[in-house]
């Protein structure tokens, strides 16, 4: 479905540059959405190989709420 909105002449030819062979609303979209970026959760990996204990007890804490939410336990492998 397509809505008409207004915008200034200033934004139209910052869009008009940016647009090439795309449609308006794939540039508008790609504009809004550029703040979102994802996080490569690799770089958590082995954050907390020297904090045994805190790791321990986080364990310790995912297990019990798990659960408590949900009826299962955390198995070890």
């Amino acid at each position: 479905m397509a809505r008409q909105i207004s915008v200034s002449n200033e934004v139209y030819e910052l869009l008009s540059k940016r647009k090439g062979k795309k449609s308006f609303s794939e540039v508008i979209k790609e504009n809004l959405c550029a703040n979102k970026k994802k996080t490569d959760i690799m770089k958590f990996a082995g954050i907390m190989k020297d904090e045994k204990g805190k790791l321990e007890e986080l364990k310790k804490q995912i297990a019990a709420e798990r659960e408590a939410n949900y009826g299962r336990t955390f198995d070890e492998e």
